[in-house]
């Protein structure tokens, strides 16, 4: 309405000109969420009802999953009671954990728009399967995972099928990972109801590949007209994978005893007119698998896209040469853990011309050269995650990585000593500005000058040249005159004194870093940061980032939450044994990172109930909070995170004692809380853990 005054003329001091978002043209409005997480669109959803409607449409809301965890589904129970009134469809379902009351309305409804569902360790009978299933009729992905109850009698689909096949014709993706009592026999009657399989995970089963125990169950080799109950063996599940062969392009086989014979009996024979012919392949912790299976299997998968060969032992620099030279298409490699990899097939590595996702942590043969002559050999504009945690490379390996790999979006250079610093931080910062996840953790060598680009030597050789600027340092409130100036004046006022100090190399240590916090933080407050002192970069330049882990860096500071991580996007930050933030940090940290969901301050020893109160008030998104070995927290932190963690899922409190204090009446009030990690303490005896427990499962 036109505010008008009583010449009629229009009042345009009363006239609101801010925009109006809302109004947005829905086209604006689903372009805007092509560029958001998960998690962000659901906090975008939240804003108004305009952009709650986006967020239901076309490929959002197929992105969408409902996840039932720890709680009894029944029609006349929440959350199943409050579902069971939305109007929204969804077409993918997690039940993880869960038991089964009266639910008939609520398998109706998933039932009719369902394409994707997972059972992980659900309470959950044949024949509530049986009737799960027969609702389902647009399923195409099926996970059992850990569901015991289900296989355990050996009758799964025996008798007539008739009734719950239309639920697994259409099924396209099917994994029974981590399921013990599977068998030959139900493993073939449940794939004998699918038509097209493209994806197949049998990871972590129990599977039988030694031909002494399969002669044992079949004397005679009549696998296909008396399959075993008792027994799960792989000449059924490569039967399995021959059967929808023309279909299947994902296998995975990760965590069992896979051999290299087994391997080999995948590869297509000469008078083979199909084969398997496999797009990925995992075979993650495979150790029976030998060079020579890999070298005779991967020639005939051309199409390989994902291979993952982590920790399987026999991986060499021959493997790495088959790899580089047959799978000309591959993208993803995980050979983590592969100690018989040198630099020699690193080297090898800069011939793979697609690769954008690479792990070869913990793999001790690889060092700097194998870097530098090998993916970081030239600008490589492909690769855009990379995972060298663990590796003996020094500063100019990392800083080589950061100049040529420009497009990185992962970088994991955890517990590599001796190559991250503060120069090759600084370097990483400077080239790798799309990051999204980097993770430092165990770098002790790292200082904040690392995370806000200060000179620390320019600073004191400013400082000890201006005595204006000595005295103001120690006259700098709230922390102490700072002795070691005082010291050093001394000191250099007389040549002739003694210089001999006392003090332990673990406590010059504590000194320097604590006179290298106090300097930097004068310098921010009074001002005198100039081009002669600051020639770094900022972490905050990195303005997509995140996750960053800093665990095990106990050299960073309160100075680096408060002018360094200013990231508007960072989502999971680890400060574990950052043992020198403080609430002074914690408060700039809050206000300068409002999307933190996972924050983890274990070890922390300055963390108190005011900072607890500061990070559960401000951070509304907290999802996962870890505060273990924070001794200074009492039960106002625990009473801070009742009121102020609306979202909170995941709390470790271990050696936390002081927050104990009647911890089964007051978590009972906090809906959202699936997992809870705390020790039995003094206050309370198993029984009393028992039923809180099960008071948070149900």
């Amino acid at each position: 309405m036109e505010n008008l005054t009583s010449d009629g003329i229009m009042d345009y001091n009363d006239y609101d000109w801010s925009p109006n978002y809302g109004n947005l043209p829905m086209e604006i409005i689903l372009h805007i969420f092509q560029y958001l997480r998960h998690s962000d669109l659901q906090a975008a959803g939240a804003t108004c009802v305009r952009w709650r409607e986006a967020l239901f449409i076309g490929e959002f809301n197929r992105n969408i999953q409902v996840h039932f965890a720890k709680v009894c589904l029944s029609d006349r129970l929440p959350p199943a009671k409050h579902f069971l009134k939305c109007q929204r469809p969804y077409r993918s379902f997690c039940l993880e954990e869960v038991t089964f009351g009266q639910a008939q309305n609520l398998l109706e409804k998933i039932g009719h728009t369902a394409v994707e569902i997972i059972f992980d360790n659900a309470d959950i009978g044949d024949k509530q399967f049986y009737a799960f299933m027969q609702q389902l009729t647009k399923l195409e992905s099926l996970t059992v995972t850990r569901c015991s109850p289900l296989f355990m009698s050996g009758s799964f689909l025996e008798g007539n099928t008739a009734d719950v096949a239309c639920g697994f014709a259409n099924v396209r993706h099917l994994s029974l990972k981590d399921n013990q009592y599977l068998s030959d026999a139900i493993l073939l009657r449940l794939t004998s109801l699918i038509k097209k399989l493209e994806s197949f995970d049998m990871s972590g089963c129990h599977i039988a590949y030694h031909n002494a125990i399969h002669r044992r169950f079949y004397p005679n080799d009549s696998m296909s007209n008396n399959p075993s109950e008792s027994i799960l063996t792989f000449k059924f599940i490569a039967k399995v994978a021959n059967n929808h062969r023309k279909h299947l392009k994902e296998l995975n086989l990760s965590h069992t005893m896979m051999s290299g014979p087994a391997l080999q009996s995948l590869a297509p024979s000469e008078n083979d007119e199909f084969g398997l012919n496999l797009e990925k392949l995992y075979l993650t912790g495979c150790q029976q698998i030998n060079t020579s299976g890999i070298k005779q299997f991967l020639p005939s998968q051309s199409n390989l896209v994902t291979l993952d060969l982590a920790d399987t032992l026999c991986v060499n620099d021959d493997c790495l040469a088959c790899i580089v030279s047959s799978l000309t298409q591959l993208k993803v490699l995980n050979v983590a853990g592969c100690a018989g990899i040198t630099n020699a097939g690193a080297i090898l590595l800069a011939d793979a011309s697609h690769l954008q996702d690479l792990n070869i942590s913990r793999c001790d043969g690889i060092t700097t050269d194998g870097l530098a002559n090998g993916i970081a050999r030239q600008p490589n504009h492909v690769l855009r995650r990379l995972n060298m945690s663990n590796l003996i490379v020094c500063e100019e390996g990392i800083m080589c990585i950061a100049r040529n790999c420009p497009e990185l979006r992962v970088l994991n250079v955890g517990h590599c000593v001796n190559g991250v610093t503060d120069e090759s931080v600084q370097c990483i910062i400077q080239h790798l500005r799309w990051l999204r996840e980097l993770s430092l953790e165990d770098c002790f060598r790292l200082t904040d000058a690392a995370l806000t680009g200060i000179d620390m030597s320019k600073l004191e050789m400013k400082s000890s040249a201006s005595s204006s600027s000595i005295g103001t340092l120690e006259n700098f409130h709230p922390t102490p005159p700072s002795s070691l100036h005082e010291l050093e004046a001394i000191r250099s006022s007389s040549p002739h004194s003694m210089k001999i100090s006392l003090r332990s190399k673990a406590e010059e240590d504590i000194v320097r870093d604590a006179n290298r916090k106090r300097a930097l933080f004068a310098v921010y407050e009074l001002n005198l940061v100039d081009d002669a002192t600051v020639d770094g970069y900022s972490i905050q330049q990195l303005r997509g980032l995140r996750s960053l882990n800093l665990k095990g860096c106990n050299k960073i500071s309160d100075v680096s939450l408060k002018y360094g991580l200013k990231l508007v996007e960072l989502q999971r930050l680890c400060l574990s044994y950052c043992q020198q933030i403080s609430s002074l940090g914690m408060e700039a940290l809050v206000l300068n990172c409002p999307s933190i969901e996972e924050l983890d301050l274990s070890d922390c020893y300055n963390i108190n109930d005011k900072t607890m109160q500061l990070v559960t008030a401000k951070l509304k998104r907290l999802r996962s909070l870890h505060i273990s070995g924070c001794s200074q927290l009492t039960e106002h932190s625990l009473d801070a995170i009742l009121v102020n963690c609306k979202c909170l899922q995941t709390l470790s409190a271990y050696r936390c004692r002081s927050m104990y204090v009647a911890i089964e009446d007051r978590l009972s009030v906090l809906p959202t809380l699936r997992n809870l990690n705390v020790e039995n303490s003094r206050n309370f005896d198993n029984g009393d853990i028992f039923r809180l427990k099960k008071r948070l499962d149900y």
